[in-house]
């Protein structure tokens, strides 16, 4: 029987996380150059009758503008904010973002933020029955402006990477762990705000003195530091570390089980590097929906510091039979109030 609308059990529809159809979308548009067919014919075959798919693909296929007002559908939105979320095993910048607050652009050019009110005497008051209540000049200082900035991520795939069954897995693997790491070295990064890259959320931050020493010493000192920096701010109730590998090692070995503040791992971070956020006070804004766009008769320069139109090294697609995959996502972040410490070299 023929029903005039699917239902959950037919074609495995919703039974996968969000996250899951982005990179679907992905998929279909790397598979459709392979096939010479579209990506949403290439959908159909790689994942049969998947109206969740379907419904990505056409609004991450079309191209997002800050002045569109219908940037994407809530589906769209719901995927990116999930990708995030499944980005925290290799991202520790996803890990705060799913910690922090989120917003949308949606078709706002700027997303202004209210600061953090750490402050107990600019809150309420308590009165008596019939008591008159008390306003107060409260200071919630201005928090950030949170302005769209465009992450871009290219990958490439042999024509026999794009004909594999197994091309869903592999483009995730290679979008999520290049997201992954432009995240990390951005969010975690002492650069201020350009216009182009987002400022770290170390800029203006001067680095605590480590314990000397070494051992357990040295770790409790510098704790006891990183949490002080936040409490003299107002924050340090539920703080956040972000470690280079070699000290989350050192925290599971040293600290032992009983160590209960969430850690964090991020491969950008040099060793020695420890990170405190009051996550409450971190906010962050993506676009509804990326935009994927493929080619395979392109000329690419091979060089990440400063590429340009033509250079050397380069790789035309069209000579060595493959692809790429270009994704760009919008994106940016702040804190509300300056609840961040760090220490760099530390002995533990």
């Amino acid at each position: 029987m023929t029903r005039p609308f699917p239902l959950p059990e037919d074609a495995g529809i919703r039974k996968a996380r969000p996250s899951v159809y982005l990179y679907r979308a992905a998929a279909a548009h790397i598979r459709s150059y392979v096939a010479r067919t579209t990506p949403e014919r290439a959908a159909r075959e790689l994942f049969g009758n998947d109206p969740v798919t379907a419904e990505v693909l056409r609004a991450a296929s079309s191209p997002a503008t800050i002045g569109n007002a219908a940037w994407a559908g809530a589906l769209a939105q719901t995927s990116v904010d999930d990708s995030i979320q499944a980005m925290t095993s290799v991202s520790a910048a996803a890990g705060l973002i799913a910690r922090g607050m989120q917003v949308t652009f949606d078709s706002h050019a700027a997303i202004k933020i209210p600061g953090r009110l750490v402050d107990a005497n600019d809150a309420g008051a308590w009165v008596g029955e019939g008591g008159v209540k008390r306003v107060r000049a409260q200071r919630i200082t201005a928090g950030p402006t949170l302005t769209p900035h465009k992450l871009a991520v290219i990958v490439t795939f042999t024509a026999e990477m794009a004909s594999s069954s197994n091309i869903e897995a592999v483009s995730r693997a290679l979008i999520s762990e290049a997201s992954a790491l432009a995240l990390d070295k951005a969010l975690f990064g002492t650069q201020a705000d350009d216009g182009v890259t987002p400022g770290g959320i170390l800029a203006g931050v001067t680095p605590i003195t480590p314990t000397a020493g070494g051992g357990l010493n040295a770790l409790n000192g510098d704790m006891r530091a990183l949490v002080a920096a936040l409490v003299a701010a107002g924050a340090g109730a539920n703080p956040v570390l972000i470690t280079s590998p070699v000290q989350a090692t050192t925290l599971r070995l040293t600290a032992g089980p009983k160590f209960d503040v969430p850690t964090l791992v991020s491969s950008v971070l040099a060793a020695g590097t420890v990170i405190a956020v009051e996550p409450s006070s971190f906010v962050s804004a993506f676009g509804a929906a990326p935009e994927f766009e493929t080619g395979t008769e392109s000329l690419l320069h091979y060089e990440d510091t400063a590429p340009v139109d033509f250079g050397t090294p380069s790789k035309s697609l069209f000579q060595i039979d493959s692809m790429a995959l270009k994704m760009v996502l919008r994106a940016a972040w702040g804190l509300r109030a300056p609840h961040v410490a760090v220490i760099n070299s530390a002995t533990w």
